[in-house]
């Protein structure tokens, strides 16, 4: 966003109403995306002594299904061991990895003892994963 960024910082002119929004490389930040995820998530299987067999369910940023499918191509990971509901909800930014978790074990997806595998990347270009295994509880209607 050049406009009050910091190539063009705010002043008393006003500034070219273009340049009051954000814009981006797209498929700069789309590579970036995917392989800082997968890193990220080596990372964290690598100081859990684990490898993406041990991990029963991957669950990405659901920010576009493109990049979920190019996330689980490069771990290697199966489609069918993703988590996703951006077909049904859209992007929800910040919520999309809780939303997904829930619509999965109110589907019955999600089972008691299972490995999940979370990585996320935002929109200012931060990233991180965790793992963790699903909990025994109840799914309240």
């Amino acid at each position: 966003m050049r406009a009050g960024g910091s190539e063009q910082r705010l002043s008393a002119a006003s500034p070219d109403p273009d340049d009051r929004y954000f814009t981006m490389e797209g498929k700069e930040v789309f590579w970036h995306a995917v392989q800082r995820m997968a890193e990220s998530a080596r990372t964290t299987l690598g100081s859990a002594g684990l490898t993406v067999e041990d991990v029963d369910w991957l669950v990405g940023h659901q920010a576009n299904s493109r990049i979920l499918r190019s996330l689980a191509g490069e771990l290697g990971i199966p489609s069918g061991r993703s988590l996703t509901n951006i077909d049904r909800v859209g992007n929800t930014a910040a919520a999309s990895i809780p939303l997904a978790l829930a619509d999965a074990h109110a589907e019955g997806r999600l089972r008691a003892g299972q490995r999940v595998l979370l990585t996320a990347f935002g929109g200012g270009l931060t990233w991180g994963s965790a793992l963790l295994t699903w909990p025994d509880i109840e799914c309240v209607p």
